[in-house]
Protein backbone atom coordinates (compact mmCIF):
# COMPACT_ATOMS: atom_id res chain seq x y z
CA UNK A 1 0.00 0.00 0.00
CA UNK A 2 1.14 3.89 -0.68
CA UNK A 3 2.73 5.52 2.24
CA UNK A 4 1.57 8.66 0.71
CA UNK A 5 -1.29 10.00 -1.75
CA UNK A 6 -0.96 11.32 -5.19
CA UNK A 7 -3.70 11.52 -8.06
CA UNK A 8 -1.66 10.91 -10.70
CA UNK A 9 -1.74 12.76 -14.06
CA UNK A 10 -0.30 11.12 -17.04
CA UNK A 11 2.08 11.87 -18.57
CA UNK A 12 1.19 11.78 -22.27
CA UNK A 13 4.54 10.99 -24.41
CA UNK A 14 4.52 11.71 -28.14
CA UNK A 15 6.26 9.43 -30.43
CA UNK A 16 8.76 11.36 -32.22
CA UNK A 17 8.64 10.81 -36.00
CA UNK A 18 11.87 9.62 -37.65
CA UNK A 19 11.51 10.51 -41.65
CA UNK A 20 12.71 8.18 -43.88
CA UNK A 21 13.92 9.05 -47.71
CA UNK A 22 12.89 7.12 -49.79
CA UNK A 23 14.65 8.65 -53.27
CA UNK A 24 16.60 6.80 -55.92
CA UNK A 25 20.18 7.49 -56.38
CA UNK A 26 21.69 6.08 -59.35
CA UNK A 27 24.98 6.85 -57.90
CA UNK A 28 25.52 4.65 -55.40
CA UNK A 29 24.33 1.59 -57.39
CA UNK A 30 26.40 -1.11 -56.66
CA UNK A 31 28.01 0.44 -54.04
CA UNK A 32 28.63 -1.55 -50.95
CA UNK A 33 26.25 0.13 -47.57
CA UNK A 34 29.25 1.46 -45.24
CA UNK A 35 26.81 1.74 -42.20
CA UNK A 36 26.49 -1.78 -39.85
CA UNK A 37 22.64 -0.94 -39.76
CA UNK A 38 20.10 -1.44 -40.65
CA UNK A 39 20.08 -5.10 -41.28
CA UNK A 40 19.02 -5.42 -45.23
CA UNK A 41 20.19 -2.15 -45.39
CA UNK A 42 22.81 -2.96 -47.75
CA UNK A 43 20.14 -5.08 -50.38
CA UNK A 44 18.18 -1.35 -50.40
CA UNK A 45 21.08 0.48 -50.74
CA UNK A 46 22.05 -1.25 -54.19
CA UNK A 47 18.76 -0.84 -54.98
CA UNK A 48 19.36 2.61 -55.12
CA UNK A 49 17.01 3.67 -52.14
CA UNK A 50 18.82 6.58 -50.16
CA UNK A 51 18.76 5.11 -46.25
CA UNK A 52 18.80 8.18 -43.95
CA UNK A 53 21.65 7.96 -41.40
CA UNK A 54 20.67 4.30 -38.87
CA UNK A 55 21.67 6.20 -35.77
CA UNK A 56 20.01 9.18 -33.84
CA UNK A 57 20.14 11.82 -30.62
CA UNK A 58 17.19 13.95 -29.90
CA UNK A 59 16.50 15.84 -27.18
CA UNK A 60 13.21 18.13 -27.15
CA UNK A 61 10.11 19.70 -25.00
CA UNK A 62 6.35 18.46 -24.74
CA UNK A 63 3.55 20.70 -23.71
CA UNK A 64 0.42 18.79 -22.46
CA UNK A 65 -2.64 20.04 -21.10
CA UNK A 66 -5.45 17.45 -21.16
CA UNK A 67 -8.31 16.39 -18.15
CA UNK A 68 -8.00 12.93 -16.27
CA UNK A 69 -11.26 11.54 -14.96
CA UNK A 70 -11.43 10.17 -11.02
CA UNK A 71 -14.43 7.70 -10.23
CA UNK A 72 -15.27 4.67 -8.63
CA UNK A 73 -14.00 5.66 -4.86
CA UNK A 74 -13.92 2.78 -2.42
CA UNK A 75 -12.54 2.93 1.05
CA UNK A 76 -12.76 0.21 3.57
CA UNK A 77 -11.22 0.48 7.69
CA UNK A 78 -9.01 -2.53 8.81
CA UNK A 79 -6.64 -2.43 10.78
CA UNK A 80 -3.66 -1.36 9.79
CA UNK A 81 -0.72 -4.09 7.80
CA UNK A 82 -4.14 -6.28 6.64
CA UNK A 83 -3.13 -8.13 3.76
CA UNK A 84 -4.84 -6.49 0.38
CA UNK A 85 -6.40 -9.11 -0.65
CA UNK A 86 -8.40 -9.47 2.91
CA UNK A 87 -9.73 -5.53 2.44
CA UNK A 88 -13.08 -5.39 2.11
CA UNK A 89 -13.94 -2.21 0.12
CA UNK A 90 -17.48 -0.42 -0.16
CA UNK A 91 -18.42 1.77 -2.53
CA UNK A 92 -18.64 6.05 -1.72
CA UNK A 93 -20.33 7.12 -4.52
CA UNK A 94 -22.43 10.09 -3.27
CA UNK A 95 -20.24 10.16 -0.41
CA UNK A 96 -16.87 10.91 -1.53
CA UNK A 97 -16.98 12.20 -5.63
CA UNK A 98 -14.14 13.75 -7.87
CA UNK A 99 -14.94 16.82 -10.35
CA UNK A 100 -13.05 17.76 -13.08
CA UNK A 101 -9.46 17.06 -13.36
CA UNK A 102 -6.70 19.04 -15.09
CA UNK A 103 -3.28 18.60 -15.84
CA UNK A 104 -0.34 21.31 -17.20
CA UNK A 105 2.58 19.41 -18.16
CA UNK A 106 6.23 20.53 -19.57
CA UNK A 107 8.95 17.98 -19.96
CA UNK A 108 12.69 18.26 -21.14
CA UNK A 109 13.69 14.53 -22.89
CA UNK A 110 16.34 12.78 -24.39
CA UNK A 111 15.95 10.12 -27.26
CA UNK A 112 17.83 7.61 -29.06
CA UNK A 113 17.02 5.42 -31.59
CA UNK A 114 18.61 2.83 -34.30
CA UNK A 115 16.86 1.42 -37.55
CA UNK A 116 17.59 -2.31 -37.53
CA UNK A 117 15.56 -2.85 -40.60
CA UNK A 118 15.18 -0.17 -43.57
CA UNK A 119 11.21 0.05 -42.21
CA UNK A 120 12.05 -0.62 -38.80
CA UNK A 121 13.14 1.56 -35.79
CA UNK A 122 14.07 0.65 -32.16
CA UNK A 123 14.28 3.62 -29.44
CA UNK A 124 14.83 4.24 -26.22
CA UNK A 125 13.80 8.17 -24.29
CA UNK A 126 14.48 9.55 -20.45
CA UNK A 127 12.79 12.69 -19.52
CA UNK A 128 12.21 14.98 -16.84
CA UNK A 129 8.84 16.04 -16.20
CA UNK A 130 7.34 19.40 -14.05
CA UNK A 131 4.02 21.06 -13.69
CA UNK A 132 0.73 21.51 -11.73
CA UNK A 133 -2.19 19.37 -11.39
CA UNK A 134 -5.96 20.74 -10.50
CA UNK A 135 -8.66 18.47 -9.08
CA UNK A 136 -12.14 19.42 -7.86
CA UNK A 137 -13.87 17.03 -5.43
CA UNK A 138 -16.96 17.05 -3.15
CA UNK A 139 -17.91 15.17 0.72
CA UNK A 140 -21.10 14.17 1.04
CA UNK A 141 -22.74 16.35 -1.10
CA UNK A 142 -21.05 19.98 -0.48
CA UNK A 143 -19.77 22.39 -2.89
CA UNK A 144 -16.38 21.01 -5.16
CA UNK A 145 -13.62 22.02 -3.38
CA UNK A 146 -10.53 22.64 -5.72
CA UNK A 147 -7.08 21.97 -4.91
CA UNK A 148 -3.87 22.13 -6.91
CA UNK A 149 -1.10 20.54 -6.79
CA UNK A 150 3.23 20.50 -8.05
CA UNK A 151 3.90 17.43 -10.27
CA UNK A 152 7.31 16.69 -10.00
CA UNK A 153 8.99 13.42 -11.36
CA UNK A 154 10.45 11.73 -14.37
CA UNK A 155 9.63 9.14 -17.17
CA UNK A 156 11.62 6.19 -19.31
CA UNK A 157 10.43 4.08 -21.71
CA UNK A 158 10.73 2.68 -25.07
CA UNK A 159 9.20 2.65 -28.65
CA UNK A 160 9.05 0.98 -32.06
CA UNK A 161 8.03 2.89 -35.42
CA UNK A 162 7.36 1.07 -38.93
CA UNK A 163 7.38 2.75 -41.92
CA UNK A 164 5.61 1.80 -45.80
CA UNK A 165 6.21 3.90 -48.31
CA UNK A 166 3.12 3.97 -50.30
CA UNK A 167 4.14 6.04 -53.68
CA UNK A 168 4.22 10.34 -53.07
CA UNK A 169 3.26 9.28 -48.89
CA UNK A 170 4.41 7.36 -46.62
CA UNK A 171 2.60 5.52 -43.78
CA UNK A 172 4.49 5.46 -40.88
CA UNK A 173 2.81 3.91 -37.12
CA UNK A 174 4.34 3.74 -34.07
CA UNK A 175 4.00 2.22 -30.37
CA UNK A 176 5.18 3.58 -27.18
CA UNK A 177 5.59 2.20 -23.16
CA UNK A 178 6.51 4.84 -20.87
CA UNK A 179 6.90 4.78 -17.03
CA UNK A 180 6.35 7.72 -14.80
CA UNK A 181 7.87 7.67 -11.71
CA UNK A 182 7.29 10.67 -8.65
CA UNK A 183 8.31 10.37 -4.94
CA UNK A 184 4.37 10.37 -3.99
CA UNK A 185 4.05 6.83 -5.77
CA UNK A 186 4.85 3.49 -4.42
CA UNK A 187 5.46 2.32 -8.41
CA UNK A 188 5.61 3.80 -11.80
CA UNK A 189 2.48 4.08 -13.85
CA UNK A 190 2.65 2.54 -17.23
CA UNK A 191 1.39 4.19 -20.57
CA UNK A 192 1.00 3.09 -23.28
CA UNK A 193 0.89 5.27 -27.03
CA UNK A 194 -0.05 4.65 -30.38
CA UNK A 195 0.06 6.81 -33.14
CA UNK A 196 -0.78 6.39 -37.05
CA UNK A 197 0.93 8.86 -39.39
CA UNK A 198 0.49 9.47 -42.96
CA UNK A 199 3.58 11.80 -44.19
CA UNK A 200 4.29 13.75 -47.24
CA UNK A 201 8.17 14.86 -48.41
CA UNK A 202 8.11 18.49 -49.93
CA UNK A 203 11.87 18.24 -51.88
CA UNK A 204 14.64 20.79 -51.70
CA UNK A 205 16.60 21.94 -54.60
CA UNK A 206 19.48 20.46 -52.19
CA UNK A 207 19.41 17.22 -52.10
CA UNK A 208 19.47 16.25 -48.63
CA UNK A 209 17.46 19.25 -47.71
CA UNK A 210 13.52 18.48 -47.27
CA UNK A 211 10.87 19.24 -45.21
CA UNK A 212 7.99 17.16 -44.59
CA UNK A 213 4.27 17.27 -43.25
CA UNK A 214 2.10 14.86 -41.57
CA UNK A 215 -1.34 14.36 -40.37
CA UNK A 216 -2.64 11.55 -38.37
CA UNK A 217 -4.25 10.18 -35.22
CA UNK A 218 -2.98 8.68 -31.57
CA UNK A 219 -4.24 6.66 -28.54
CA UNK A 220 -2.83 6.79 -25.65
CA UNK A 221 -3.91 4.18 -22.21
CA UNK A 222 -2.66 4.28 -18.76
CA UNK A 223 -3.04 2.16 -15.97
CA UNK A 224 -6.18 3.01 -14.23
CA UNK A 225 -6.21 2.18 -10.73
CA UNK A 226 -4.48 4.40 -7.80
CA UNK A 227 -4.58 2.99 -3.85
CA UNK A 228 -3.56 3.77 -0.62
CA UNK A 229 -4.21 4.39 3.04
CA UNK A 230 -3.53 7.64 4.08
CA UNK A 231 -5.37 11.51 4.29
CA UNK A 232 -5.79 13.57 1.07
CA UNK A 233 -5.09 17.17 2.31
CA UNK A 234 -1.16 17.32 1.75
CA UNK A 235 -1.17 15.49 -1.28
CA UNK A 236 -3.69 17.62 -2.82
CA UNK A 237 -2.60 20.79 -1.07
CA UNK A 238 -6.24 21.62 0.34
CA UNK A 239 -5.91 25.29 1.55
CA UNK A 240 -6.89 26.45 4.76
CA UNK A 241 -9.64 28.14 3.82
CA UNK A 242 -11.22 25.36 2.09
CA UNK A 243 -10.26 22.73 4.98
CA UNK A 244 -12.07 25.81 7.25
CA UNK A 245 -15.41 25.90 4.61
CA UNK A 246 -15.20 21.88 4.95
CA UNK A 247 -15.55 21.99 8.51
CA UNK A 248 -18.38 24.27 8.48
CA UNK A 249 -20.24 22.76 5.81
CA UNK A 250 -19.65 18.92 8.38
CA UNK A 251 -20.61 21.05 11.10
CA UNK A 252 -23.96 21.98 8.85
CA UNK A 253 -24.53 18.64 7.90
CA UNK A 254 -24.21 16.54 11.14
CA UNK A 255 -26.28 19.32 13.50
CA UNK A 256 -29.03 18.20 10.83
CA UNK A 257 -28.94 22.61 9.60
CA UNK A 258 -28.27 20.97 5.80
CA UNK A 259 -29.11 17.43 3.96
CA UNK A 260 -26.74 15.64 2.15
CA UNK A 261 -26.18 15.28 -1.39
CA UNK A 262 -29.43 13.15 -1.64
CA UNK A 263 -31.44 15.17 0.17
CA UNK A 264 -31.59 13.20 3.36
CA UNK A 265 -30.42 14.74 7.28
CA UNK A 266 -27.95 13.23 9.52
CA UNK A 267 -30.20 12.11 11.73
CA UNK A 268 -31.97 9.47 9.11
CA UNK A 269 -28.77 8.57 7.96
CA UNK A 270 -28.11 4.30 8.41
CA UNK A 271 -25.19 3.74 11.34
CA UNK A 272 -23.16 1.99 8.50
CA UNK A 273 -23.68 5.22 6.37
CA UNK A 274 -22.52 7.37 9.08
CA UNK A 275 -19.18 5.44 9.89
CA UNK A 276 -18.85 5.69 6.46
CA UNK A 277 -19.78 9.10 5.72
CA UNK A 278 -17.41 10.14 8.82
CA UNK A 279 -14.32 7.94 7.66
CA UNK A 280 -14.58 9.78 4.06
CA UNK A 281 -14.93 13.11 5.58
CA UNK A 282 -11.69 12.56 8.00
CA UNK A 283 -9.84 11.11 4.98
CA UNK A 284 -9.77 14.57 3.31
CA UNK A 285 -9.27 16.36 5.88
CA UNK A 286 -6.26 14.67 7.29
CA UNK A 287 -7.14 13.42 10.40
CA UNK A 288 -8.10 9.92 9.30
CA UNK A 289 -5.97 6.95 11.16
CA UNK A 290 -3.92 4.94 9.17
CA UNK A 291 -6.23 1.82 9.08
CA UNK A 292 -8.35 3.67 6.45
CA UNK A 293 -7.75 2.37 2.69
CA UNK A 294 -8.69 3.80 -0.81
CA UNK A 295 -8.47 3.02 -3.96
CA UNK A 296 -10.18 4.66 -7.24
CA UNK A 297 -10.37 4.50 -10.79
CA UNK A 298 -8.64 6.95 -13.30
CA UNK A 299 -8.54 7.60 -17.10
CA UNK A 300 -8.23 10.35 -19.81
CA UNK A 301 -10.54 12.47 -20.54
CA UNK A 302 -10.00 12.02 -23.81
CA UNK A 303 -7.97 9.07 -25.27
CA UNK A 304 -7.71 9.93 -28.74
CA UNK A 305 -6.64 13.19 -30.14
CA UNK A 306 -5.69 14.12 -34.07
CA UNK A 307 -1.73 14.93 -35.29
CA UNK A 308 -0.02 17.80 -36.80
CA UNK A 309 3.54 17.79 -37.67
CA UNK A 310 6.26 19.28 -39.95
CA UNK A 311 9.62 18.37 -40.22
CA UNK A 312 13.18 20.27 -41.14
CA UNK A 313 16.21 17.79 -42.52
CA UNK A 314 18.94 20.78 -42.82
CA UNK A 315 21.07 18.05 -44.22
CA UNK A 316 21.35 14.48 -43.69
CA UNK A 317 22.63 14.82 -39.89
CA UNK A 318 20.42 17.65 -38.35
CA UNK A 319 16.51 17.66 -38.57
CA UNK A 320 13.66 19.63 -36.35
CA UNK A 321 10.83 18.66 -35.98
CA UNK A 322 7.78 20.10 -34.42
CA UNK A 323 4.18 18.24 -33.60
CA UNK A 324 0.58 19.65 -31.92
CA UNK A 325 -2.06 17.56 -30.83
CA UNK A 326 -5.77 18.19 -30.07
CA UNK A 327 -9.44 17.51 -29.53
CA UNK A 328 -11.98 19.81 -27.60
CA UNK A 329 -9.77 20.89 -24.48
CA UNK A 330 -6.62 18.14 -25.09
CA UNK A 331 -4.05 20.19 -26.15
CA UNK A 332 -0.18 18.61 -27.20
CA UNK A 333 3.23 20.28 -28.49
CA UNK A 334 6.46 18.93 -29.30
CA UNK A 335 9.38 20.46 -30.43
CA UNK A 336 12.35 18.10 -30.95
CA UNK A 337 16.42 18.50 -32.28
CA UNK A 338 17.38 15.31 -33.89
CA UNK A 339 21.41 14.54 -34.76
CA UNK A 340 21.74 11.18 -37.09
CA UNK A 341 25.15 9.43 -37.39
CA UNK A 342 26.31 5.96 -38.49
CA UNK A 343 28.98 3.89 -38.07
Amino acid sequence: MNKRFLCVLTISFLSFTQLIGQDIDSTQIREEYPYVLPILGNKAYKKGYKLQLPFGASVGTIFNRQGLILENFEMTIEDPDTPEDNLDFKDLTGILDFGPSVGRINTLNFRADAWVFPFLSVGGYYGKVWGEQTISFSVVGSELFYSTTDIRGQYYGFNLLGAVPLGPVALMADYSWSWTTNENLNEPVRVEVSGLRVVRRIKTKRPDRFFAVWAGAQHQKLDNRTSGNIAFDEALGISEEDKQRMDDNWAKYTNNEIPNGSGVFWENVPLTQKIAQQAAYELVRGIADDNVYYKFDKRLEYSWNMLLGINYQHNNKLQLRTEYGFLKSKQQLMVMASYRFGF
